[in-house]
Order: structure tokens, then sequence, then C-alpha cells
């Protein structure tokens, strides 16, 4: 076992499954890395907003 699977065992194996069969583990890495991804997304959306409202 890999430290990145020892660390990450809460994960129970999950993986992405690719169109060709491969899987790919996902890693808690990759789940910050999304979640950090949707809240700048978020806090654009929200800055695009308050623009479009006249600052409200």
């Amino acid at each position: 076992m890999t430290d990145t699977q020892s660390t990450e065992s809460w994960m129970n194996g999950a993986a992405i499954i690719l169109s060709d069969g491969r899987e790919i583990p996902i890693t808690d890495t990759m789940v910050r890395s999304s979640l950090e991804k949707l809240a700048a997304d978020d806090e654009d959306d929200q800055q695009t907003s308050r623009v479009a409202n006249g600052g409200r």
C-alpha cells in the first residue's frame, strides 16, 4: 500500500472511470482543488452579479 492510499483510506477506493476503462483514483488533492475552484468561481459570479446590479 502506498502512502497516498493509506492517508486517503477514508475514500474507500473512490475512482474516476475513463471511457477506455482505466480507473484514476480520486485523491484528497483532487477533491481540495475542485472545491477551491468552485469557491473561486462562486466568488467571481458574486462579483459579476454585484457589478450587473450596480454594486448592490
